[in-house]
């Protein structure tokens, strides 16, 4: 017997089939912000993966960290509360990123303490030519006249106090995903990034909803109830562990969203 699942945000419905039903998980592992949390060893314990295993491996985990990421960037890009792109930089050359975290979130503070703690963000670091650490964010239902206040009152800039801030309205159109999965992905694999985070957000963004274990005619009946008809993308492809998956992606149109929003998977 096979195992169906099925992940929703915003104007996406995604389904996965695999040919057997999931394994108990073994290998790296990394929570929901990139970070790894473990590798398991053999019993005496060494590693019983070879170089080019390990290669591979930390490949797949960058793509499919790529993968939930972008999922994650995707979820808040509905709806009509269009984000405002914030990057903030160093006057210094400020290479330590931890210190760069701990910096970002004081300005987290100061941003909540101005402008109130309804705001949600998404944010990831880079790292400059000269080294220095800069991050990218996006920053939903903060005042919309900021951009086009902030070169007269530098007011953003003196919240985040270490150098400059540069600030764009965006028209919340789904390429923002790819823009800051484009960097989380090259911070993933960045060895400056170990035992960190390769991004980081607010506790009230909105989060894909994932359900496995569904019958192959429960994902049927959903998406004939979504209105969703011919896949975007339609993708089979042999596992390891878990035979021929089929990955499909769908697109709702906007009617269609209205009568079934993502909550209805829950």
């Amino acid at each position: 017997m096979g195992y169906n699942k099925i992940i929703r945000y915003a104007n996406t419905i995604e389904t996965y089939t695999y040919g057997r039903h999931l394994p108990i998980r073994t290998g790296i592992r990394r929570n929901h912000k990139g970070k790894v949390l473990r590798s398991d060893l053999a019993d005496d314990g060494k590693d019983p993966l070879s170089s080019n295993e390990h290669k591979e491996k930390r490949q797949d985990n960058a793509r499919r960290a790529a993968l939930v990421f972008r999922r994650l960037v995707s979820s808040n890009l509905e709806g009509t509360a269009y984000p405002v792109l914030i990057t903030t930089t160093y006057r210094d050359n400020q290479s330590d990123l931890r210190i760069g975290y701990r910096e970002f979130h004081t300005f987290i503070k100061a941003l909540r303490h101005k402008f109130g703690a309804l705001f949600r963000y998404i944010a990831v670091p880079e790292f400059q030519r000269r080294g220095a650490v800069h991050f990218h964010a996006l920053f939903w239902d903060l005042p919309r006249d900021l951009c086009d206040t902030e070169r007269h009152t530098r007011l953003i800039a003196s919240l985040w106090k270490h150098g400059f801030v540069y600030m764009t309205m965006t028209d919340g159109n789904d390429r923002l995903s790819s823009y800051l999965t484009k960097y989380m992905a090259k911070s993933f694999t960045d060895p400056r990034l170990l035992n960190q985070k390769a991004y980081t957000c607010s506790r009230n963004v909105k989060r894909p909803i994932i359900q496995g274990g569904i019958s192959s005619y429960g994902v049927e009946s959903y998406l004939e109830e979504c209105g969703a008809k011919d896949p975007v993308m339609d993708k089979s492809y042999d596992t390891h562990w878990l035979g021929t998956a089929r990955h499909r992606i769908y697109k709702i149109s906007t009617e269609n969203l209205q009568k079934n929003p993502p909550e209805n998977l829950s």
